[in-house]
């Protein structure tokens, strides 16, 4: 972890969880039988799921708080 781009990072970290948090509306078409199918043949439904059930918003949330705390930035 460098703690000179810290805040950088943050900043990246919270753009991408909104991002994230866009995506999960929009992944509930992954559990639709349809998208579920395209989801397999493209190889985005474990991504869509993992996002549906919120383990990427947890990790990134996990990620700003341990860089929070290490470089002891608010």
């Amino acid at each position: 972890m460098n703690c000179a781009t810290a805040e950088g990072d943050l900043r990246a970290i919270a753009s991408e969880k909104k991002h994230a948090q866009d995506q999960q509306a929009e992944s509930i078409i992954a559990v639709t039988p349809a998208g579920a199918l395209l989801g397999l043949v493209t190889g985005t439904e474990k991504k869509r799921l993992s996002m549906l059930n919120g383990d990427y918003v947890k990790a990134l949330d996990e990620r700003a708080a341990e860089i929070k705390e290490t470089c002891n930035v608010e």
